[in-house]
């Protein structure tokens, strides 16, 4: 399964493609931002910056579909970065 960014509700735990969701949009009064407006009934709205996304990994139809149920998806763990030598 392909891997893509996305963005997950704490409300009801889907996770929003900014790729591909219809609820995602720039957030015009603070540059940089974006705000998820969740699929009813959950309703949540909360704004983020794109830093924060994570991979996620998801069959192709639902990525198309723009968001993804709990058990449709797999959070890919990132590898952490030694910090830099002085």
């Amino acid at each position: 399964m392909p891997i893509h960014m996305g963005i997950v509700c704490e409300t009801c735990h889907k996770v929003h493609f900014i790729a591909t969701s219809r609820v995602i949009k720039p957030c015009h009064s603070i540059a940089g931002m974006y705000r998820l407006r969740c699929i009813l009934p959950c309703a949540a709205s909360k704004e983020f910056r794109k830093e924060t996304m994570r991979p996620y990994r998801v069959a192709e139809d639902v990525f198309r579909s723009g968001c993804a149920n709990e058990g449709e998806y797999e959070l890919i763990q990132l590898a952490k970065q030694p910090p830099p030598r002085r």
